[in-house]
């Protein structure tokens, strides 16, 4: 008897600038594992095996042979498991997969997430020609990675920062953005706020000029 559970998940948008494919992907499977039957050993460990592979690989954490297990493992999945729910879902992947080939390259060989979704592949920190030192991401930071004080621009620990996006949500100014790979240059330490003259930007980044004083 096949089993008829279901999970009610929203359907992939690729218009959608502020999604993934892969971090969809990841949470699509992270779903069916926790409701699946478990009634087969497709149902009970190919679901889990499939999401900590994309899990590894939305985190830059993938691994050479990745995609080709990932693969395998979905068809199998897609094929043999008794719930509808995980053939659909690991069927949707596996297109998903083939639809999106260079981004999924993208994640598991050069750590790159084009929207900047993935956690694994961006950092967080505060434009300094923004921030006029309110305070609030510091009081909102859950894990203390924001330096500052009052009427100074704020800087991020980018090794402190838990991604938790609490800080862009609060942020009055939409000073908090995200960088990939190319990192502005920024403040190492707080500064005050308007002692940054301006910044240009060319190939090589962000260049800030600091206002004289006196």
């Amino acid at each position: 008897m096949i089993c008829d559970k279901t999970i009610d998940f929203p359907d992939w948008d690729s218009s959608d600038k502020n999604s993934c494919v892969v971090d969809y992907c990841t949470k699509l499977m992270d779903s069916v594992r926790k409701e699946s039957c478990g009634k087969t050993v497709f149902c009970r460990e190919g679901t889990w095996q499939i999401y900590e592979i994309m899990k590894d690989i939305s985190e830059g954490n993938g691994k050479n042979g990745d995609m080709e297990l990932l693969q395998e493992l979905l068809e199998n999945t897609k094929n043999y498991a008794d719930c509808e729910m995980t053939r659909k879902a690991s069927n949707t992947c596996i297109e998903l997969l083939q639809s999106h080939e260079d981004e999924w390259e993208k994640h598991q060989k050069r750590k790159i997430c084009s929207n900047l979704v993935c956690k694994g592949m961006y950092t967080l920190y505060v434009d300094p020609m923004l921030c006029d030192g309110c305070g609030k991401c510091m009081f909102s930071c859950i894990s203390k990675a924001i330096q500052g004080g009052e009427n100074m621009i704020h800087v991020i620990d980018t090794q402190l920062c838990s991604k938790s996006l609490q800080c862009i949500n609060v942020c009055p100014k939409n000073a908090i953005k995200k960088a990939g790979a190319i990192k502005p240059k920024l403040p190492t330490e707080p500064i005050p706020v308007g002692s940054i003259e301006e910044k240009s930007e060319d190939q090589s980044g962000t260049t800030m000029r600091r206002r004289r004083r006196g």
